[in-house]
């Protein structure tokens, strides 16, 4: 004999093939147990009602058991049939069962208790910890940093540079030029040799102290930010590694998450075509290019990765497709199997982007 099993959110009901019931356990009408029960039967375990009901139907003589999970027994054969009878009437009569078994007393009633367990799954749905959200937030913030330092930045040149040009002119870097603003000021305590020569002949304009003040004040906000990134980003390294080691590696762990950002998370990712892949973050070109047949974009994101940087130009669609490519794999391994197969995807990458390789391969 063969019985068809599912379990609902009354309980867990067995039905023969003449769509019969023939067992069944009901849950005790409270949302947060009903919740606690199906999170747990989802998983793929059994729990105690799907486990009792089983030994029921051995009892009874059953000899195959057809269930929407796939589960292992002793003494009986389990069949995986994910559209089985069992699930069919659930769904068809389910409210008519938990009137007539007299879990609730109405319909009424049996409407507040689904919504109460729904209410329960989705908070611990919401409660549950997804890593590429989390770095999805991060690099947003790493990027809206990278924005604000870079307008701040060149408002402090402009201001710093009103009262040496030279400084300005010479320490191209950011961040430097805050920490130099910050820590000496003034352009006769300058240390950097190639600036200091320049301080009795600057053509900037003289600051009073106040002016100078005020200047290192600002200097110091933009030098904490810049401390602040470099936390952010830290961190996101350290995190990509550890939950998304492949892409991590073939892309570098700031861009790995802007495609996670650009993607919507890593399963979406994780389906993505590579030539999708390859245009994540340019999608307001490509959308020109649909429109008004401007030339189309060959980068998002990536082109940011140093394969890309470092290739003549007249090579980087090739090694864009091949890093694309690769970072297909890197996304699919990472959410179905979650092993590292970072150092083959990388060998297989260089030995590619190898000249005189096959184009696009």
């Amino acid at each position: 004999m063969k019985a068809y099993v599912s379990t609902g959110i009354i309980g867990v009901f067995a039905f023969d093939e003449k769509k019969k019931m023939v067992h069944y356990n009901l849950f005790s009408a409270d949302p947060e147990f009903i919740a606690g029960r199906l999170k747990e039967s989802r998983k793929g375990g059994l729990i105690p009602e799907e486990e009792s009901l089983i030994r029921d139907l051995i009892r009874s003589g059953y000899k195959e058991i057809a269930w929407d999970k796939r589960i292992d027994f002793p003494g009986v054969k389990c069949l995986y049939e994910p559209d089985n009878v069992a699930k069919t009437m659930l769904q068809k009569s389910g409210r008519k069962l938990a009137l007539d078994l007299h879990l609730v007393k109405d319909q009424s009633e049996l409407n507040r208790l689904i919504s109460q367990v729904n209410i329960h799954l989705t908070k611990h749905e919401i409660r549950k910890e997804k890593k590429d959200v989390i770095l999805m937030r991060a690099i947003g913030v790493v990027d809206e940093l990278d924005k604000t330092l870079n307008t701040l930045s060149e408002h402090m040149r402009e201001w710093y540079g009103l009262y040496f040009p030279e400084a300005e002119h010479l320490i191209r870097d950011h961040e430097q030029l805050a920490a130099a603003i910050s820590k000496e000021g003034k352009r006769e305590a300058v240390t950097d040799k190639k600036v200091a020569k320049y301080a009795r002949i600057t053509a900037g304009m003289p600051f009073s102290d106040e002016d100078l003040k005020a200047v290192q004040g600002y200097a110091k906000n933009v030098q904490s930010l810049y401390k602040v990134r470099d936390t952010v980003s830290a961190y996101i390294k350290k995190a990509a590694k550890s939950f998304i080691p492949n892409l991590s590696a073939v892309a570098g762990p700031l861009i790995a998450c802007r495609l996670l950002a650009h993607a919507g998370g890593l399963e979406k990712l994780a389906r993505l075509p590579t030539s999708t892949i390859q245009l994540l973050g340019a999608e307001k070109a490509l959308f020109r290019h649909l429109k008004t047949r401007d030339r189309p974009p060959k980068f998002g994101v990536i082109f940011a990765h140093p394969s890309i940087q470092e290739a003549d130009r007249k090579e980087r669609g090739r090694v864009a497709r091949i890093l694309a490519s690769k970072l297909m794999m890197a996304a699919r391994a990472d959410f179905y199997t979650g092993k590292d197969m970072s150092d083959k995807l990388l060998s297989d990458m260089k030995a590619k982007l190898k000249p005189g390789k096959v184009k696009g391969k």
